[in-house]
């Protein structure tokens, strides 16, 4: 059997049913935990390209209802983590949304290449320039 990080997605809801949050938690090998929250408008705009992601892969729309956690398969899971950790900190909406449907569009290759990239220094700042042509205004 290999060995493989671990990683689930969870979509929280509000009463009328819009997403208010998205959390992606990994578990890696070295037995470390590693957990990403997006919310508020922020989770609202990655809502579709994260839904796209998931659906790539295969993930019913009544999964994607659930208040409960989904399990997601390594690469799957670090497509999603590389969304999220690529908008969190933006503020300007448009830029969420561009960055954001960037990576959902990327093949799966791509997504593992830049999961791989942003864990070293200036790695989300170069995906963002590549996203989005480094726009500051």
């Amino acid at each position: 059997m290999s060995r493989a990080e671990q990683y689930t997605v969870l979509i929280t809801r509000d009463e009328d049913g819009r997403i208010v949050a998205v959390d992606v938690a990994a578990d890696d090998l070295d037995g470390g935990h590693r957990k990403i929250h997006v919310n508020g408008g922020r989770a609202a705009h990655i809502a579709a390209p994260l839904q796209d992601v998931l659906r790539s892969a295969g993930l019913r729309g009544r999964d994607w209802a659930s208040c409960k956690p989904i399990a997601l398969d390594p690469m799957l899971g670090a497509h999603a983590e590389l969304l999220l950790r690529a908008v969190k900190p933006l503020r300007r909406t448009d830029r969420i949304i561009d960055i954001a449907e960037g990576v959902a569009g990327m093949s799966r290759e791509e997504a593992a290449y830049w999961h791989a990239q942003v864990q070293h220094r200036h790695g989300l700042k170069a995906l963002r320039i590549l996203l989005d042509g480094g726009k500051r205004r």
